[in-house]
């Protein structure tokens, strides 16, 4: 039942914001951050963007492309961890309101490492993002 809550937040939310509140500062990486992260086995880095996002961009090396939008988020989230709800989980979208909003409702659901890469793939007032800064990108392919 909360699964399918989730799920359907997720979905049904067509414009998110990120919330008001500043996080931590252990919460919010940058892009250099997370790949970093990410290569080193450090963390779990997840594009939760669409498939269509990702065809026009591309996917950031070491990036698992798991949208928010995909029913079996949680599933697919839970097979990559082992489980495992404190692992390091680090969520990347295109400007980080989206990655923001699902930290916060992955930490309802129990996460308790869910890290935001805050300036996203394509860079906001936070900084210029992940293409901006010149690090790897895979092609999409699926």
């Amino acid at each position: 039942m909360i699964r399918r809550h989730f799920l359907a937040a997720a979905i049904a939310s067509a414009v998110l914001v990120a919330s008001p509140a500043l996080a931590s500062d252990a919460s919010i990486i940058t892009p250099q951050e997370a790949h970093t992260g990410a290569r080193s086995g450090d963390l779990l880095l997840i594009d939760i963007r669409t498939e269509g996002e990702w065809r026009d961009s591309g996917v950031g090396e070491g990036a698992h492309a798991i949208s928010m939008r995909d029913r079996k988020f949680l599933f697919k989230i839970e097979a990559l961890t082992g489980g495992d709800k404190n692992a390091r989980v680090a969520l990347i979208c295109a400007q980080g309101f989206r990655s923001a909003w699902l930290r916060d409702r992955m930490e309802e659901e129990g996460y308790s490492n869910v890290i935001d890469v805050s300036q996203g793939m394509m860079g906001n007032e936070r900084g210029d993002g992940w293409i901006a800064q010149g690090l790897p990108i895979n092609a999409y392919t699926q």
